[in-house]
């Protein structure tokens, strides 16, 4: 298990995003291509009521329909930003502190939801540790059928193969989830 300080360190990187910032960085269309050709990843998906995923709000040249994103975000899908390690100077020192830590690459995503159709996906697993940090607003997850409440700055980890699922969003809210590359030495 991970050390209590080392959750500490974490808790106390305040990082200053808002849901407004988040959304308006949308707008920078080259940032947000609809797959990230070096990682062969999407850039960014929504949740479906149903846990499928869809990228319905891109354009034909390949990049984000900002105000398309948004609406999806305000109707209430759970909106999955990937390799936002470099966001910002604050997530990108969580994620090298993370790097250091776990001597692991470390991939970051951003969990934008407000709760009103889709909240996350239903109870799963990883075959990999999870780190996550509540950046703002409130979540109720089960994991390993022990319900949390995960608050503003706060920071939970769980190991691979722990059963883990969100359960409830009642408003805004933004979580940072912290997957820890276990194939890579």
């Amino acid at each position: 298990m991970v050390e209590d300080n080392f959750f500490q360190i974490i808790k106390d990187i305040k990082v200053n995003l808002s849901e407004e910032i988040v959304l308006e960085r949308l707008h920078d269309r080259l940032r947000w291509p609809k797959t990230y050709q070096h990682f062969n990843q999407p850039s960014i998906e929504a949740i479906l009521e149903d846990g499928s995923k869809t990228q319905d709000f891109f354009c034909d040249d390949g990049y984000i329909d900002a105000e398309k994103c948004i609406k999806r975000y305000q109707e209430g899908y759970t909106l999955i930003f990937s390799q936002v390690g470099s966001f910002c100077r604050d997530t990108l020192l969580i994620q090298n502190i993370l790097k250091e830590k776990f001597k692991k690459h470390v991939w970051c995503n951003f969990y934008l939801g407000n709760g009103r159709k889709s909240v996350s996906f239903k109870k799963h697993r990883h075959e990999y540790a999870v780190v996550v940090k509540n950046i703002f607003g409130q979540s109720k997850w089960i994991i390993n059928e022990q319900p949390i409440i995960l608050k503003n700055q706060e920071v939970i980890y769980f190991g691979k193969d722990i059963d883990h699922q969100v359960v409830e969003i009642n408003n805004a809210k933004m979580s940072m989830t912290c997957s820890i590359d276990l194939w890579q030495n």
